[in-house]
């Protein structure tokens, strides 16, 4: 048996002794049969960053709704809110409207509000607070419950929020309203969607979650027609230096910087530079050689921001991730937007990766 992931398709591959052949997703027998899988095991979400989620309650009641599951990141103290769907059902069109309206409840809320709200259900777990279930449930030595208690804090503070939608299949036009979500709401919420695909192997029943990537799935589906008219990669970053000039004076220091970052690495041979123009906005992509992928790409969108892809780097620069992580803690997910100082430190972590890369291919290559 071999599982297969691609950009938008993921899938189990079995040997009947004729080859290998794809097996069929298995229907789902009701919601609360997917539900009730991740309530069990949150981690199984591929969420960028990597959280460790602690589910607090199922069917929450936050303002007028019940949200599916509310769970906290043991790490930072955001409160997380999953949503799960079946893609058949007729009213999950309405989906991103509920997790908006629970995320704004979450936003009116201080941290002991929230306690407050999530006792009954803590207790119901057999704890007298939030901080002792994530203590308990974590149980490695690793949890400080005063850090938790200081950060959950913060996060209310802040309004911060994660929503998470979960599908079994994720139908073209949510992709389509994710990656606008995903655009336009700021750095304190975190919108994700994923899709949780069932499959019958002997008798057992296989779960393959994966986080949906709104650009490059979306780039599969659309025709290219469509394509051409919205956005056409180009080659080089001629483009892209040209509307620097037109950015924002705050932000065009830093745009120049990362175009300059980019063209040395093209200059070295480590990338190929390739630029997408959209409304308004202009990506700057340091693809590796001979792929139409890249580690990171680089934003002049009513700002200058560095998006990472956290799945490519793993594939390519496992050890400059680890060097990330370790300088960048949850910062490097898959098309987030990194939150830091961007300087001479950090982008020279952002080429190792590149280096590293490019040594693996060498090493293959001999």
């Amino acid at each position: 048996m071999t599982v297969s992931k691609g950009a938008s398709v993921t899938g189990i591959w079995h040997d009947e002794g004729k080859g290998l052949v794809p097996l069929p997703a298995q229907r789902y027998a009701d919601e609360q049969a997917l539900h009730s899988s991740i309530e069990r095991a949150p981690a199984m979400l591929p969420l960028p960053g990597q959280p460790r989620l602690v589910i607090l309650g199922r069917e929450v009641q936050l303002g007028n709704g019940y949200a599916d599951l509310v769970a906290v990141d043991a790490d930072s103290g955001r409160p997380v809110v999953i949503e799960v769907k079946l893609a058949a059902n007729s009213d999950r069109r309405t989906v991103f409207a509920q997790v908006l309206g629970y995320a704004s409840y979450i936003f009116r809320l201080s941290a002991t509000a929230f306690e407050e709200l999530m006792q009954p259900y803590v207790t119901k777990r057999g704890h007298a607070t939030v901080a002792a279930l994530v203590a308990a449930e974590v149980g490695d030595g690793s949890f400080d419950i005063d850090s938790f208690r200081n950060g959950m804090a913060e996060e209310f503070e802040k309004g911060n929020a994660r929503c998470v939608v979960v599908f079994d299949a994720a139908p073209t036009d949510l992709i389509e309203l994710a990656g606008y979500l995903q655009t336009v709401t700021n750095d304190r919420l975190d919108i994700d969607l994923v899709t949780v695909t069932a499959y019958d192997v002997g008798g057992s029943q296989v779960l393959v979650p994966q986080l949906v990537e709104p650009e490059r799935a979306l780039a599969a589906s659309i025709s290219p027609s469509r394509m051409q008219r919205e956005a056409k990669p180009t080659s080089g970053s001629a483009s892209f230096r040209d509307s620097i000039d037109s950015a924002d004076p705050s932000h065009r220091e830093l745009l120049r910087r990362l175009c300059d970052w980019a063209e040395q690495l093209q200059s070295d041979r480590l990338t190929t530079l390739f630029t997408t123009v959209g409304k308004g906005r202009w990506i700057l992509n340091p693809r590796l050689p001979g792929q139409s992928r890249g580690m990171f790409t680089i934003w002049n969108d009513g700002g200058a921001y560095v998006s990472p892809q956290r799945t490519v780097i793993q594939a390519e620069a496992p050890n400059a991730l680890a060097r990330l992580d370790e300088r960048l803690p949850g910062q490097i997910g898959q098309n987030n937007y990194l939150k830091c100082d961007i300087n001479d430190e950090v982008l020279a972590l952002l080429r190792s990766a590149y280096e590293e890369s490019a040594n693996r291919r060498t090493s293959a290559e001999e």
